[in-house]
């Protein structure tokens, strides 16, 4: 069953006005929440902060175990039905590329993620869970991220946290056609935590929305260092100190023979 939880924001999201950078870019100021209306939208197998002003996902969150589903990938998009009425959607399901070329309909939450959950799984093919983002990034880095987590999720249980960042609106696009701006950042952190011990391990990332990123390692950063990008009240992220200052070298090497199907 889905749930919508109305979420009343007040002076804590005034936090996610902070200075933001991504790769080595011009620090941009992140967009405040604060008079917006925000609910969540709980889909079963993921979770959306939804902003019903803006018409958009701002965060998302699942949890993934042993892969054991193989459901098939929806072949439409779809309107989200547990929207509120009083909840603006996007307009339409057309592909942005359509509007304006070199955009991909990018899932926040990725299809494979829930192939082990018929709703969830068509849940995430809902326009609420899609956003404008560069083609090269969606089929490039931040589908990297996906399968760093698609490949651990056999190593430990792991949850997967993240969501986008608005600091202009020069490339919004598709407001006349879809009815959202463009998401001018994307942000992802994985929690792996060893089933055994207990112990915990994070890797996150911060992506700018534009074409020609380079190396995904280029791109990661501390939990603390998103708390600084996005604000902590959005990132929100229950784990210890240690965790949210730590930033690994490099992006985790995919596990020997992870099945990425």
């Amino acid at each position: 069953m889905q749930s919508v939880k109305v979420w009343a924001l007040g002076p804590a999201i005034l936090a996610a006005l902070l200075s933001a950078c991504g790769g080595g870019d011009t620090p941009q100021v992140a967009t405040p929440y604060a008079n917006d209306w925000v609910i969540t939208l709980d889909h079963g197998g993921f979770v959306l902060r939804y902003n019903c002003t803006l018409h958009t996902a701002l965060r998302f969150e699942y949890a993934l175990g042993h892969d054991t589903g193989n459901l098939p990938r929806p072949s439409s998009y779809s309107v989200d039905p547990a929207l509120p009425s009083l909840c603006g959607g996007q307009s339409n399901t057309a592909s942005y590329a359509s509007v304006h070329a070199g955009y991909d309909r990018g899932h926040l939450v990725p299809v494979n993620a829930m192939d082990d959950n018929a709703q969830a799984l068509q849940s995430a093919n809902f326009m609420s869970n899609i956003v404008p983002q560069l083609a090269s990034l969606n089929q490039g880095l931040w589908e990297a991220t996906d399968n760093v987590a698609e490949c651990y999720r056999d190593v430990a249980p792991l949850r997967v946290y993240g969501g986008v960042v608005f600091t202009q609106t020069s490339n919004d696009y598709f407001l006349q056609s879809h009815g959202l701006p463009t998401p001018d950042f994307f942000w992802k952190a994985i929690v792996a935590t060893d089933p055994s011990t207990g112990a915990a391990r994070a890797i996150a990332w911060y992506f700018p929305n534009q074409p020609s990123l380079g190396s995904v390692d280029h791109y990661l950063v501390s939990i603390y260092e998103l708390e600084r990008l996005v604000g902590s009240a959005m990132v929100a992220i229950p784990v210890d100190a240690s965790l949210k200052a730590d930033k690994p070298n490099t992006t985790w090497p995919l596990p020997a023979g992870c099945n990425l199907s």
